[in-house]
């Protein structure tokens, strides 16, 4: 099912710029910048790839997946507005996890579903 297969990609997409952005954390400025904005359309993307059924996008472990890219997202939110914002590092490391552990389940889920 090709509609999967985007969803499977475009979250190890996420799951790549979230590791770029988090190897820049402690760097201010431009440069991580870009990486949140690269981290964002990453997401934007895969939310859009969920409405191309309303299966995929009401999946519990997609709805999951998403939430815990909001709790990261709210770690480094403030970067979006303030190149200069100093982050908690050790809660970005958490959130990430907590991420990585949803993806894992979400390809779990949707690989014994093909």
């Amino acid at each position: 099912m090709q509609q999967l297969e985007l969803i499977k990609q475009q979250g190890e997409n996420i799951l790549t710029s979230i590791n770029e952005l988090k190897g820049r954390a402690k760097k201010k400025g431009r440069e991580r910048f870009d990486y949140y904005e690269k981290f964002s359309a990453n997401r934007h993307s895969f939310t859009v790839y969920t409405f191309i059924d309303s299966r995929i996008e009401q999946a519990k472990s997609v709805q999951l997946f998403q939430q815990k890219l909001d709790l990261f997202d709210n770690e480094i939110d403030e970067i979006r507005t303030n190149l200069e914002a100093d982050i908690d590092i050790k809660a970005i490391e958490s959130a990430y996890q907590e991420v990585v552990d949803a993806y894992n389940e979400m390809i779990i889920i949707i690989n014994n579903n093909v």
